[in-house]
């Protein structure tokens, strides 16, 4: 999966959630199938570019990843590019089906 992919689940999840207490069960690595160190770059850049609120990601003297998401939601500028790719993947699967149609 890459880190696209994995990006738009994470917003998914969050646009999606049931409650914060189940977020990171609902948007976690093992969740999705992703490696835990890709994962959590991507969260990483969600929050950097402002996607995401409320979760603190770092890693310890140690380097252990730690990611903190009790308050997590996802912002409007995240809410609009999770809208505008779902209107994109509409759009290109239109766009095959009519190419589908018109092969002979």
């Amino acid at each position: 999966m890459d880190t696209l992919q994995i990006a738009y689940k994470i917003l998914y999840g969050l646009e999606h959630k049931d409650s914060a207490d189940t977020i990171g069960s609902q948007i976690g690595p093992e969740k999705l199938g992703v490696p835990g160190d890709k994962w959590y770059e991507v969260l990483q850049t969600l929050i950097d570019e402002g996607y995401v609120s409320g979760i603190r990601a770092y890693k310890d003297i140690l380097g252990n990843q730690t990611v903190e998401m009790n308050k997590a939601r996802i912002t409007m500028k995240g809410a609009e590019y999770l809208h505008e790719n779902s209107t994109m993947k509409k759009f290109a699967k239109a766009a095959s089906d009519v190419i589908t149609i018109i092969k002979p």
